[in-house]
């Protein structure tokens, strides 16, 4: 310990005594260090985005069944099957105790709402409960459907911000008005949260804002008059039973299809497995950047200690001639290629948090980098690892000296 507190002393002094070499060398690491911490604050922001529009479409425990077109051996049996129908989510509710909850859902083809000359088009669909749940829906004002809703095909409708925003003045309360959707007064008896989540202008989850809900019943019985689904939304109870949750819906369809696999059943695993891949390669891209610069300051520390090596070979001979072991010179030299690797990695640490808070005031919400702790440490793990291995190599030649040869040195 004292030869490493030895060396650093030495290195501040020798830092000292070439302060503008040691400043570029400094400099060349503290670039590097910056760079792969920025570089990681981008990427954390921009999957962490990501992630969590994953999670707010319900997340790895949700499973979709969706109607699709059948193969071309089994088309001639089409009419055998009768489609995706609400026949199917009560069969399922019934044979899949692995099912926490479900929702069927009808899309409407066509939405119009309107109100008092002011309308909104988008989607409407019929729901159940369980939607709210699945997709992580929360009624801010109002309540959801009831079951006298459900049981007398109620006309009541939930609408989204965007919905208010479009057929309501600023201000105005929604509750109890009546809208009309294609012409047929409905009472909204609920209004969703606004969900927001920023990637530079864009709104990730505005999808959540521009929605109607009514329900499923009404939707099969007064609008579309066919119970025919465009989905049927589930939440398997515990995601380590998910795989078996899928295999368990896929048999009941077939067997409620008749054998047709006019369907598919599909899981969030797709989306976090282009998630992952796009993430993985993101993170090699972004270490190679940054490897790169760190290894331009390893070869500035290495170019420099070599450099120190010739001016101090007199000293070296010296101190070799009083006792010093070939161990006390090398550790004198990795010490202060450390200590060098030290000074650029905390000062590019400081540099980085500089730039992102920043870039965090100038860029769009969402786009700028986020502060990663875990970035600061390994940035710094690699400035200083770049140290001892630009340093080992002079050190080593330092510490082969010989006295007698280095003391004649002029």
């Amino acid at each position: 310990m004292k030869r490493l507190f030895s060396g650093v002393i030495n290195g501040l002094a020798e830092i000292w005594g070439h302060k503008l070499r040691s400043l570029l060398t400094i400099s060349c690491v503290m670039l590097g260090v910056a760079s792969m911490v920025v570089t990681t604050g981008f990427m954390e922001g921009f999957f962490g985005t990501w992630e969590a529009s994953l999670q707010e479409a319900g997340g790895l425990e949700k499973i979709s069944g969706v109607p699709q077109s059948l193969s071309e051996r089994q088309a001639p049996f089409a009419p055998v099957s009768k489609g995706f129908t609400l026949a199917d989510a009560r069969a399922l509710t019934e044979l899949v105790p692995t099912i926490a909850v479900l929702s069927p859902e009808i899309d409407a083809e066509s939405s119009r709402l309107t109100r008092k000359g002011r309308r909104f088009v988008g989607r409407a669909q019929g729901v159940t409960n369980g939607i709210f749940e699945i997709n992580r829906y929360e009624v801010a004002e109002g309540r959801m459907f009831s079951d006298l809703d459900m049981n007398d095909h109620a006309d009541v409708i939930i609408i989204g911000s965007e919905v208010t925003k479009n057929c309501f003045q600023p201000g105005e309360n929604p509750l109890g008005q009546f809208l009309d959707y294609n012409g047929r007064p409905f009472l909204i008896i609920g209004v969703l949260k606004h969900y927001e989540r920023l990637y530079g202008t864009y709104n990730t989850l505005n999808w959540k804002n521009d929605v109607a809900f009514i329900p499923i019943t009404t939707m099969a019985s007064k609008v579309q008059r066919s119970d025919q689904l465009s989905w049927i939304n589930m939440k398997s109870e515990d995601l380590s039973r998910l795989r078996e949750t899928v295999d368990a819906a896929a048999n009941v369809l077939a067997q409620q299809h008749r054998g047709l696999i006019d369907f598919k059943v599909k899981t969030n695993e797709e989306s976090l497995a282009s998630y992952a891949s796009t993430k993985a390669s993101f993170v090699v891209g972004g270490s190679a950047i940054a490897g790169v610069s760190l290894l331009v300051s390893g070869i500035g520390i290495m170019n420099l200690m070599l450099a120190s090596i010739n001016e101090r070979v007199r000293e070296i001979g010296i101190r070799k001639a009083i006792g010093a072991t070939p161990f006390n010179i090398f550790s004198q030299f990795v010490a202060e290629a450390v200590t060098l690797s030290l000074l650029g990695g905390a000062a590019g640490v400081g540099v980085a948090v500089a730039m992102i808070q920043g870039l965090g005031a100038v860029l769009p919400p969402g786009s700028a980098p986020m502060l990663a702790p875990s970035a600061f440490w390994v940035g710094f793990a690699f400035s200083v690892t770049a140290g001892v291995l630009a340093g080992i190599y002079p050190a080593v030649q330092a510490a082969k000296l010989d006295p007698i040869e280095a003391l004649r040195y002029e």
